[in-house]
C-alpha cells in the first residue's frame, strides 16, 4: 500500500495517533536573516526532516508530523512541503519510515516511523538530533 493522501481536518491527527509534542516538528520559519539564502534554508529542510524520524526511531516513536503548510512549489521557487514530500517519497526515507502508514495531506505529512528491534540501522547524527527551526539555532548560538 502507498502512501495515503489525504485532504482532512489534520489536527485531529494528534489524538488519532496519539501524538506529543515532542512528535511534532513546525516547519512555520518566518522571517530568515537578510544573508540567509533560500536554498539553505531548503536544504535544512531535508536535515531537519532526516534528524526527526532518527529522533523518533531512537525514541522509539511511531509516528512524526511535519507541519509544513499549503504553500506550493512554483517555477524556481520549493517550498517545505515539496520538501518534506521529495524527502518522504525518495530511497533515502525507506530506512526511516513505513510508507504505507504514512499520510501526506495537504498542510502536513504525517510518516509513520520504522522500527528496528534490537537496534537501530540508522547513522549516527548525534545523540540529541537538532530538529528546531534554522533561525531558532541562529537565535541561541547569539
Amino acid at each position: 500500500m502507498p502512501i495515503q493522501r489525504r485532504n482532512s481536518d489534520w489536527v485531529h491527527y494528534r489524538v488519532e495517533f496519539s501524538l506529543t509534542r515532542e512528535d511534532e516538528v513546525d516547519l512555520h520559519f518566518g522571517q530568515r536573516g537578510p544573508h540567509q539564502d533560500y536554498w539553505e534554508v531548503m536544504a535544512e529542510v531535508r536535515v531537519m526532516v532526516e534528524n526527526a524520524l532518527i529522533k523518533a526511531q531512537r525514541n522509539r516513536r511511531p509516528y512524526v508530523l511535519f507541519i509544513h503548510g499549503w504553500s506550493t512549489s512554483r517555477p524556481g521557487r520549493t517550498t517545505a512541503r515539496s520538501e518534506v514530500r521529495q524527502f518522504m517519497h525518495s530511497p533515502a526515507a525507506t530506512p526511516y519510515i513505513e510508507r504505507n502508514g504514512c499520510i501526506q495531506d495537504e498542510a502536513v505529512f504525517l510518516a509513520k516511523v520504522r522500527r528496528h528491534e534490537g537496534g537501530l540501522s540508522t547513522p549516527d547524527r548525534g545523540a540529541a538530533a537538532d530538529v528546531r527551526a534554522p533561525a531558532e539555532i541562529d537565535r541561541e548560538a547569539t
